[in-house]
């Protein structure tokens, strides 16, 4: 029989990278990069290449299971089941627990490649709408919630992302993430650890804000160890201090911001003297930073699972991603959408801001 090559790609991520699988008959006999993919072109993080593993495992289950001995045993015993029968006996348990103690009874659990299969997301989609579920959660609930919720305040739907162009900026600042290993996120773009190590071959300046010395910085860049769980501070006495030292462009805010005025008054209150013992920075670095950020020509800022899962995290993205644009000459993509709707409802979380820093 034949081998037939069937072109495909990754579903753990955005960046969606393409890949190969070879086929015989109903067998797949490998999995590879593409090189001819005209957006990837040849790359894959090995989480996709593992995938054809994962499919070959001898602990995968191909068919459903059921256990038939009391949960209380130590180890459980299994008979094997046929599709219609488990969904049906599955629908009959789901419904009586509903019936019995409400639709929050149930939740739903959905991993990261659902979001990248285009018959599976509708599919349980529908079934949560059908079912009344209203308590859903993902690897996105745990990781980029923020993101999310900040997105949907600031450009109204949660779909909508700055993205750093790291291919043109002079300087970029990273925060919370470690490229090398994470492959970034919200940013769809395969291997960007091969972009960031290009833009430090042209000059540009690469700044990484993380409690670790992390990988990526290996030839790209500089870390500030900043202590965990403070990038807020951070980000709020780098934006006083690029104030101060006339960093905003006053042109571009009129056309593109509004309430400027209460971002301001809200950064005002967190100059780099002030947080320096908070975050474990010293003045003079964060004062370098602000003064590398709005003197380059085209800047970038980017942050991840090291901020998004932080207790400030929605604020510290806004700040981030959205109040950074205002600086001098921003390399950002997308900055004609920047709003900044949300200042107004984030002056109730000032005080308790202010009283977490002190």
């Amino acid at each position: 029989m034949a081998i037939e090559k069937i072109s495909t790609f990754c579903r753990v991520c955005e960046s969606s990278c393409g890949l190969i699988a070879e086929r015989e008959g109903n067998e797949i006999l490998s999995l590879r990069p593409d090189k001819s993919h005209p957006v990837t072109k040849g790359f894959s993080c090995p989480k996709g290449i593992l995938a054809f593993d994962m499919h070959k495992d001898s602990d995968r289950l191909g068919y459903p299971m059921k256990r038939i001995n009391p949960r209380r045993d130590a180890s459980g015993q299994f008979e094997r089941m046929n599709w219609d029968r488990s969904a049906d006996e599955i629908a009959q348990r789901l419904k009586a627990v509903i019936q019995k103690h409400g639709q929050n009874a149930v939740s739903v659990f959905l991993g990261n490649p659902i979001a990248f299969n285009s018959m599976l997301s509708p599919a349980v989609a529908s079934f949560i709408r059908k079912t009344g579920i209203s308590r859903t959660f993902s690897s996105g609930t745990q990781d980029c919630t923020n993101k999310f919720a900040a997105g949907e305040a600031v450009f109204g739907t949660s779909t909508l992302h700055p993205i750093p162009d790291i291919e043109n900026a002079d300087y970029l600042l990273i925060v919370g993430e470690n490229p090398k290993i994470s492959h970034m996120s919200f940013i769809s773009i395969s291997d960007p650890m091969s972009k960031l190590k290009a833009a430090a071959r042209r000059g540009a300046k690469i700044r990484y804000v993380n409690p670790r010395r992390i990988e990526a910085a290996d030839g790209t860049g500089e870390v500030s160890q900043i202590r965990p769980d403070t990038d807020l501070y951070f980000l709020t006495a780098l934006l006083n201090e690029i104030e101060r030292i006339g960093g905003f462009r006053e042109d571009v805010i009129a056309a593109h911001a509004n309430h400027i005025d209460g971002l301001k008054r809200f950064i005002k209150n967190y100059p780099p003297e002030r947080v320096e013992k908070v975050v474990g920075l010293s003045v003079k670095e964060i004062r370098d930073i602000a003064k590398d950020f709005s003197g380059a020509e085209k800047a970038a800022v980017h942050m991840s699972t090291g901020v998004n899962m932080g207790r400030q995290g929605t604020l510290a993205y806004w700040l981030g991603a959205d109040a950074f644009p205002c600086d001098r000459k921003p390399g950002q993509k997308r900055r004609e959408f920047l709003r900044f709707r949300i200042l107004p409802r984030s002056q109730g979380r000032k005080n308790k801001v202010r009283k977490s820093l002190l």
